[in-house]
Parts: structure tokens; sequence; C-alpha cells
């Protein structure tokens, strides 16, 4: 990534979409830092977000089920 890129994120320019974006409360340094990642690397990053994300649903889920909470909630439904 070119410095002057690097820069825009860092420093945006007043008025710019960069600029808006800070106001608004979003950090582009974790922009600027997925943009220095090669496209293989976030893909493989991206991946890895949704392996971790299916096994937090799966251990929720056990956890649920061992608790009673899913028996508990179907009932209510029925």
């Amino acid at each position: 990534m070119r410095q002057q890129d690097e820069d825009y994120f860092l420093n945006p320019p007043p008025g710019s979409a960069a600029a808006r974006a800070v106001e608004f409360g979003i950090d582009l340094t974790l922009t600027l830092q997925n943009l220095r990642l090669t496209p293989e690397q976030r893909i493989r990053k991206l991946d890895a977000f949704i392996k971790d994300i299916a096994n937090l649903k799966t251990a929720v889920r056990k956890q649920q089920l061992a608790s009673g909470f899913i028996l508990e909630q179907q009932t209510r439904n029925d």
C-alpha cells in the first residue's frame, strides 16, 4: 500500500468520506489494517472468523441443550 493511501486513512482531509466516517465513530485503522493484507490473507482471515462463529454457535447450542433452555423455549412457543 502506498504511503499516500495510508495517510488518507490516518489523517483524512476535512469533508471527505473518510473524515465523515471518523466523525461517525468508525475506526479507520481497522480498515487500513485489512488493506495492508493481501486478498488471500483477507480471505483466510474471514474463513477463520466464520469457523470461530460456527464453533461459538455450536458451544452455545450444547450449553442450551444441557441446561434445558431449548426445551423450555419450545414448550412456551407451542
